[in-house]
């Protein structure tokens, strides 16, 4: 007996499931890029231009998933995309990564990069995060590295060895960690599966700090990160 049309996609629907377009379901999802700071300063920086898996002209290495999770340029990919936080990270490239005259230096982490904390805590006295959706800008954040901190990593409570007298100590700058710093969008952004965006930090007052020869002689690597917190919308199958 030959089956019908409806016995074929009841069939398909069981083995393999079907979406309901008239409900939703909310999954939790983190997109995030880091690009390196230009050494020499820079006026602009440009987040999720150069997706997984393909060369950046700025390093000239492929982007592993330890630098971005994006699928396509300027684009979350095939995904409606609610955010709900967005945040900003400064972060050191681990030193076995750093360059040669940091990496092989083994006291080069609390002798060595006192200098480079200070330009870190100038940097995030600057900047201005911009995103732009389609040809709307949605947002505009001042001083983004305070406004949008990470809200993770480790409790750092000294660095450096305990001094006496009239010494100085050194200092580990780091962003704010706590959970509940982070910037909060209210109400949530939706972006559109395949709608491309612009998102960038730009400083307009000047160039960012410089980082050549800072440390040990040596210009260390510094990546900074624009990382969103929210959920991919799918229909209920």
């Amino acid at each position: 007996m030959a089956t019908t049309s409806l016995q074929q996609l009841a069939g398909l629907e069981q083995n393999i499931g079907s979406a309901d377009w008239s409900r939703w379901t909310r999954n939790r999802y983190v997109f995030y890029d880091y690009v390196q700071l230009p050494p020499t300063g820079t006026t602009d920086l440009q987040f999720f231009s150069v997706p997984y898996g393909q060369n950046d002209p700025t390093t000239n290495t492929l982007k592993t998933l330890e630098q971005t999770n994006c699928p396509e340029q300027r684009s979350f990919g095939r995904v409606n995309y609610l955010i709900s936080q967005i945040r900003t990270h400064i972060r050191v490239v681990p030193k076995t990564r750093q360059v040669a005259g940091i990496s092989g230096q083994a006291s080069v982490i609390y002798n060595e990069y006192g200098a480079l904390m200070n330009v870190l805590h100038d940097l995030s006295l600057q900047g201005t995060l911009i995103i732009t959706l389609g040809q709307k800008e949605y947002f505009d954040i001042n001083q983004p590295f305070l406004s949008c901190p990470p809200g993770f990593g480790a409790n750092i409570l000294q660095f450096g060895s305990n001094t006496g007298g009239t010494a100085t100590q050194s200092l580990w700058f780091q962003q704010q960690n706590r959970p509940d710093a982070v910037y909060r969008v209210k109400p949530e952004q939706l972006v559109e599966a395949g709608q491309t965006f612009i998102i960038h930090i730009a400083f307009d007052n000047g160039l960012t700090p410089v980082l050549t020869n800072l440390v040990n002689s040596a210009t260390p690597k510094v990546e900074i990160g624009v990382i969103f917190d929210g959920y991919i919308l799918r229909p209920v199958q």
